[in-house]
C-alpha cells in the first residue's frame, strides 16, 4: 500500500484537473491553480483528499472519480485531522467498496459479444431482439386465447374480415350483436 505522506497535493491536484478539458499550458496552470487552493485547505480537508486520492488509485480506471468523490465526502464528514485516521475510514470504505463492485455484473449494452456464427453483435442489439421476441410471442398468445374464446359462427367471420375480404350485411350485424352482448368475455381473463 502506499503510504499518506508520499502523496503529493501536486498528485491529487493533477488528478482532478485530468477530469477538466484543459490542454497543454491550461493543463499547467489549472495544476498550480488547484495547488493553491488545496494548500490553503484546513488540515482535515487535506487529510480526507491524501486518503480518498489513495484509494481511489487502487479501483479500474472508469471508477476512479467516483470512489475519489466518495470518499472523500465520507472523510470530510467525518472531520478527523489525523491522516491515519482518514487512511484508516477510507481503507474501510475502500474495502466495503470492492465487495460490492464483486458481486455486480459489469457489462455495458455496447459489449460486444460473439453470436457463434463469427458475427460480432453488441449487448443492446441482442436485448433488444430478444424483447422483440418476447413482445411478439406474448402478443401471439394473447391472440390464441382470445380466439380459443370466440364462438364458431364469429371465428369464421373474424377469419374473413383478416383476410381482408368485406363482410356482408347479415355477417356484420351478426358480429355486431355479439359484441354489443358478449364481446366483453374477451375481456375476462
Amino acid at each position: 500500500m502506499q503510504n499518506i505522506k508520499d502523496i503529493t497535493y501536486r498528485n491529487i491536484a493533477i488528478m482532478l484537473v485530468k477530469a477538466l478539458p484543459v490542454e497543454g499550458t491550461q493543463f499547467t496552470d489549472k495544476v498550480n491553480e488547484y495547488l493553491k487552493v488545496i494548500k490553503a485547505m484546513p488540515r482535515e480537508h487535506k487529510a480526507a483528499l491524501k486518503a480518498a486520492y489513495i484509494f481511489s488509485r487502487k479501483v479500474p480506471r472508469e471508477e476512479r472519480e467516483d470512489l475519489f468523490q466518495e470518499l472523500a465526502l465520507t472523510l470530510l464528514k467525518a472531520k478527523t485531522k489525523e491522516d491515519r485516521l482518514a487512511y484508516a475510514i477510507a481503507r474501510c470504505d475502500w474495502r466495503n467498496w470492492w465487495q460490492k463492485y464483486k458481486i455486480r455484473q459489469h457489462y455495458s449494452l455496447d459489449t460486444v459479444i460473439d453470436q457463434g456464427d463469427g458475427d460480432p453483435i453488441t449487448l443492446g442489439e441482442t436485448l433488444i431482439g430478444e424483447i422483440e421476441f418476447e413482445h411478439k410471442m406474448d402478443g401471439k398468445i394473447d391472440g390464441d386465447r382470445l380466439w380459443q374464446k370466440l364462438p364458431g359462427n364469429i371465428k369464421a367471420i373474424v377469419s374473413k374480415r383478416l383476410i381482408g375480404k368485406a363482410l356482408n350485411n347479415t355477417e356484420r350485424s351478426q358480429l355486431n350483436r355479439w359484441i354489443k352482448s358478449k364481446g366483453y368475455q374477451l375481456l375476462i381473463a
